[in-house]
């Protein structure tokens, strides 16, 4: 970190610049060819992503946190995160932090305070450098690669943080946000469209891939109504252990009458040398049956909705560090291993988002503010045998394997 002068008295004691950025390759197989894009099987390489983060300390008690990270390649900069923080006790006097606990309020674009691995970006802190599906496909809304804008997901709004000290248990943690919410200005929320390169039939389909959406950093607050999320952890003294649950609702139609109610449970086990992570997640989408969101030619029995539905996944990841050099031990070797599943719409014969996947990995950390990370993932597809001809004409597999280098750093 570099506390940067901004050329006042005292303000640089104050700014606080830092920042990362992902230099990465990718080689899938077994993805089907879509019409307009590139083959999604050529190895490509790609800035994944860079961010500098600005932490100004306002005052006593008053924190301004802002994240601009690199979108589109590093076409242009925008905001994935930019917020104020106050510490409430040191304003309200009669607040005794001893024993009514720490409060904090923040305002402003917010990372979402839902499940614990979008709360710990950016990515470099986690071992893996792809998504779990508990955050690609579900809660942090990203979207697919090579289309990376931004990753983590993050709302206007506003959040409340209390913690406490629970004798010599450990610590108690509450957070409660209203932000803008999920949104869809279709009648469906899984309204994205790919047209698949199948030959002389190429039929656009919607692919139910879960909450992506690609348009996710335009302010998506299209009704009136505000979701609330709640995320309640416990850190227990005696273990370097964090669990934890996590709540959301919110309208997602224009018309503010369609709920979608996600809920879900983190635990972390952080030891030195190795970690062991997992997370569950379910959402409930309310929405119409029959809608047919594609106009392009195509089979209507691909896209018509399927009313209510519910997705879910979950993953359960661990690492160790078998050795390390250096005179601080800050150089070493991580081993990786990660099991996931995902079913992205449980009222559908197929889609090609409803699969498992197996990912090992290694990171070298070669200096202080450098690593180098190469992941090797096998995902294999539920209900292959229902996936419609197109599909398979494009290219589209049972089994997928993808080869990922990636290069990191810090400042």
């Amino acid at each position: 970190m570099w506390n940067g002068s901004v050329g006042a008295e005292g303000l640089a004691d104050r700014l606080h610049l830092s920042g990362y950025g992902n230099f990465h390759s990718m080689d899938h197989h077994g993805l089907p060819r879509l019409v307009g894009k590139d083959d999604p099987n050529d190895l490509f390489f790609q800035m994944r992503e860079f961010s500098i983060f600005f932490d100004f300390e306002v005052s006593d008690g008053i924190l301004a946190s802002l994240e601009m990270q690199a979108a589109e390649n590093a076409t242009h900069f925008v905001p994935a995160y930019a917020y104020i923080d106050i510490d409430i006790p040191t304003y309200v006097p009669f607040w005794n932090e001893a024993v009514l606990g720490g409060l904090g309020f923040r305002v402003g674009r917010i990372l979402v305070p839902f499940l614990s691995y979008n709360e710990n970006k950016p990515n470099y802190k986690q071992n893996l450098m792809s998504q779990p599906f508990t955050a690609w496909h579900l809660s942090p809304v990203v979207p697919s690669p090579p289309d990376f804008n931004r990753v983590g997901w993050s709302d206007v709004g506003a959040m409340v943080n209390w913690n406490h000290e629970v004798g010599d248990l450990g610590l108690v943690d509450l957070k409660v946000g209203v932000i803008g919410g999920l949104g869809s200005d279709s009648n469906v929320l899984d309204d994205n469209t790919v047209t698949l390169a199948a030959g002389a039939m190429t039929p656009t389909i919607r692919p139910r891939d879960g909450f992506i959406q690609n348009t996710q950093f335009d302010l998506r607050d299209n009704n009136s109504n505000k979701a609330t999320v709640v995320k309640l952890s416990f850190v227990p003294s005696a273990f370097p252990l964090d669990i934890g649950a996590s709540w959301y609702r919110g309208a997602w139609d224009p018309s503010g009458k369609r709920t979608l109610q996600m809920y879900g449970i983190h635990a972390n086990w952080l030891a030195h040398d190795w970690t062991l992570k997992g997370e569950w997640v379910q959402a409930d989408v309310e929405q119409s049956a029959g809608t047919n969101v594609v106009t392009a030619p195509g089979p209507a029995s691909i896209n018509t909705s399927t009313g209510d539905y519910t997705s879910s996944a979950w993953y359960v990841e661990g690492s160790y560090i078998p050795f390390r050099w250096g005179l601080a031990g800050d150089r070493y070797l991580r081993l990786v291993f990660r099991y996931d599943e995902v079913d992205t719409n449980n009222k559908v014969d197929f889609t090609p988002f409803n699969k498992y996947r197996i990912t090992p990995g290694m990171e070298l950390q070669f200096a202080s503010n450098a690593r180098l990370r190469y992941e090797f993932q096998h995902s294999k597809l539920r209900d292959f045998s229902n996936a419609p001809g197109p599909f398979k004409t494009a290219g589209g597999k049972e089994h997928i394997n993808m080869h990922m280098v990636s290069l990191i750093f810090w400042f």
